[in-house]
């Protein structure tokens, strides 16, 4: 199926239309439950939103995903599972008709593909991320000039020819990550962690073993990232213990768990090492283009209010999803490596966009922030384009009834979503606030379900998003759709969530 073209399209406001009756009966077939909530507002913004729903195959689960930036030359040099593709970016800003001169924005730069795909067509452009993991990978992927291929291969040399020793100095665990490697394992990571500040290198090539020792923990250790939380292997101390208390208790231990080879240091690390200089290689044969990238460090319900307005061309953007996954968790060897201790990952935790069961409100916090830099309309603004969105406030009632009727397996998730949707209307309010006339917003993001009530992201964002001026164009409808955790299918069915790419005009 071809896809209209973004730019040709006419943006009309939402307007309710009259289904035919097949697509009614679909639609109500889909958001239908036992009938302890009401459905009617989000059937109708279903409705309102018909004509911007364009299945497509130009677009697919793997160009939205990490997974086809597995061979993406420096993409690839860390495993930023969460992230799209570098060739999503390149079709959308392709599309968007956006090119050197010209700037965009990535609010949520995880890994900073965005960037870098800017960095590579010599497009401005500025990102804003909280992990500190994401900030090293920009560091070191965008360096690539300023790489001694020379000096890298002297240490790829080095660790062939070394038989890696032990050393005496411990991971900086946290209690997420203890007894994520053997104890021999650990000795070796640490020792080429010592080894390599000990070399004598260049501050670039520092950089970039650090990031390259980070890109092999995963593979290192007995945990393999599975979204919400690390999953350990039945090898590793922590699953034994977790096993044999349950026993004790008289309860069956946890399926067991095999993820199969566990790389050595060196193994890993050689591994690693070529992949990176074979990409630098590459990478220098292109010419150099102009262009300015900026990756800032901080929240984005802070750092976006500050920002001057009407600045940017496009945006291209994935937030975290309304799914529970707790990056903080995911990435937790990581962010100890690093450096990070427990306050620091439960500070983390709260300043990221509430997507897990744990965050607690930010509202209080934004109205204090907004009237500290002269913006108390803009939050009342906000707050009023939520109060008013009566599809948003019937998910809210929704999930309220459900977590009073026991149907949550988790209350938490009641604030959860109810913090998720309030704080990307702020996202969406600024987005709208620092683009120029004409810019374009794409937004990858995937429609939830809890407790049997669909929750339509998509159509949701986008009816805030024509509350605060933008004209909703198209949200592309990905042709493999994602289905429920395997506890809601068997209990409500197996309806399919959206995925999709929502795509806005600045008029």
């Amino acid at each position: 199926m071809k896809t209209r073209s973004v730019a040709s399209q006419i943006a009309l406001p939402l307007v309710e239309v009259n289904p035919s009756p097949t697509y009614e009966a679909r639609i109500r077939e889909a958001y239908a439950n036992d009938g302890a909530t009401s459905c009617e507002a989000r059937i109708a913004l279903e409705f309102k939103c018909a004509r911007l729903l364009l299945p497509t195959d130009e677009f697919n689960r793997k160009l939205v995903s990490y997974q086809a930036n597995k061979e993406a030359r420096l993409h690839n040099w860390l495993k930023y599972k969460e992230g799209f593709s570098a060739q999503l970016v390149g079709n959308l800003l392709g599309k968007f008709g956006v090119g050197p001169g010209q700037k965009i924005l990535e609010p949520f730069a995880g890994s900073a593909t965005t960037l870098l795909v800017a960095k590579e067509l010599g497009i401005d452009a500025v990102g804003v991320e909280i992990l500190p993991v994401c900030h090293l990978a920009w560091e070191a992927k965008s360096k690539y000039r300023e790489y001694d291929v020379a000096e890298l291969c002297g240490v790829l040399k080095w660790v062939e020819e070394t038989t890696p020793g032990q050393s005496s100095t411990p991971f900086p665990h946290i209690a997420i990550t203890e007894s994520a490697f053997s104890p021999e394992q650990e000795a070796r990571l640490m020792w080429y962690r010592e080894q390599f500040d000990a070399l004598g290198l260049s501050n670039p090539t520092r950089s970039l073993l650090q990031l390259v020792l980070i890109s092999i923990l995963e593979d290192i250790s007995y945990t393999r990232k599975d979204g919400q939380y690390l999953r350990w292997d039945s090898r590793a101390t922590k699953a034994q213990g977790r096993d044999a208390r349950r026993v004790a208790q008289s309860k069956q231990p946890f399926k067991a768990f095999d993820k199969g080879k566990i790389f050595e240091v060196k193994e890993a690390l050689i591994t690693a090492l070529n992949q990176v200089i074979r990409d630098i290689e590459a990478m220098l044969l292109n010419g150099k283009l102009p262009g300015h990238q900026e990756l800032i460090e901080g929240t984005v319900l802070e750092t976006l209010p500050k920002m001057e307005g009407e600045q940017f061309d496009a945006v291209i953007t994935s937030p975290p999803y309304c799914n529970r996954y707790d990056y903080t968790r995911t990435y937790a060897l990581e962010l100890a490596f690093l450096g990070a201790g427990e306050e620091e990952v439960r500070h983390l935790r709260q300043e990221l966009l509430s997507c897990t069961v744990e965050n607690r409100s930010k509202l209080a916090r934004l109205e204090a922030y907004y009237s500290s830099i002269g913006r108390a309309t803009d939050f009342q603004k906000v707050v009023g384009a939520v109060n008013n969105n009566h599809a948003l406030q019937e998910v809210f009632i929704a999930i309220r009834t459900r977590g009073a009727r026991g149907d949550l397996n988790n209350k938490g998730v009641i604030r959860m979503v109810e913090g998720y949707f309030t704080e990307l209307a702020f996202v969406i309010f600024e987005l709208h606030r620092v683009c120029r006339a004409g810019a374009r917003v794409a937004i990858v993001n995937d429609n939830v379900r809890y407790g049997g009530e669909i929750i339509p992201v998509d159509l949701l964002m986008t009816e805030l998003a024509a509350d605060f001026g933008f004209s909703p164009e198209t949200v592309y409808v990905l042709p493999q759709r994602k289905g429920n955790s395997s506890q809601q299918m068997g209990k409500y069915g197996r309806e399919a969530n959206r995925k999709s790419i929502t795509v806005w005009l600045k008029s």
